[in-house]
């Protein structure tokens, strides 16, 4: 497993789409490990990075140390696929637009697709910028289950629903333009960072 993004995407001239899911992993957990596989699986992506944030501005509690969730998180991955980066916390990026604009000025050459759960989606009208990220970014969606009434009625869902593909063209995400997006479904896996530490 690799921990990186800059020196990897500067080292190689990569050709495929590349995911990004954003978080505290606060803790890692196979809710993670799955959304990366089906977003791997169904968008057509080379790889899937881990990006670690210091802190979730939506969240109350703080994550435990960079350290601790990274060695949390190779306990639990073991896809050559999926990598890990610390690059939002090594440029002291506050907001998720701050590190997408970063990377997509450095890297021109690569498709960046924003990779989000459903419960996300639903608050993603709160997120700073949030719209600069909807315009400017492919974003995909992965669902728990088949039912769509809370993305559905979503702030972001009624605003951007003439740019959104059906799951059938996942695999096409890439070749878009923003705004684009698309959900797909997955088998429901009812687990989350938020449970795992109150059960802890």
């Amino acid at each position: 497993m690799q921990l990186g993004l800059e020196t990897t995407l500067g080292r190689i001239g990569y050709r495929r789409s590349i995911g990004i899911l954003g978080g505290s992993f606060n803790p890692p957990h196979p809710g993670h490990v799955h959304i990366s596989k089906v977003s791997l699986r169904m968008f057509d992506l080379g790889q899937i990075y881990w990006v670690y944030t210091k802190k979730n501005p939506l969240k109350k509690v703080s994550p435990s140390s960079f350290h601790d969730r990274v060695e949390e998180t190779k306990k639990l991955v073991e896809s050559p696929n999926i990598k890990l980066s610390p690059i939002e916390i090594r440029h002291n990026f506050q907001y998720s637009f701050q590190l997408l604009k970063f990377i997509q000025k450095r890297h021109r050459h690569i498709k960046f697709i924003w990779v989000m759960g459903e419960d996300n989606i639903t608050q993603f009208h709160l997120w700073k910028n949030w719209q600069w990220i909807a315009n400017n970014v492919r974003i995909a969606v992965v669902a728990r289950g088949n039912s769509r009434s809370l993305v559905n009625s979503s702030t972001f869902a009624l605003k951007y629903r003439s740019f959104r593909l059906i799951s059938g063209q996942s695999a096409q995400l890439q070749h878009f333009k923003p705004p684009i997006w698309c959900i797909v479904d997955s088998k429901r896996l009812n687990l989350s960072s938020s449970d795992l530490r109150s059960n802890a």
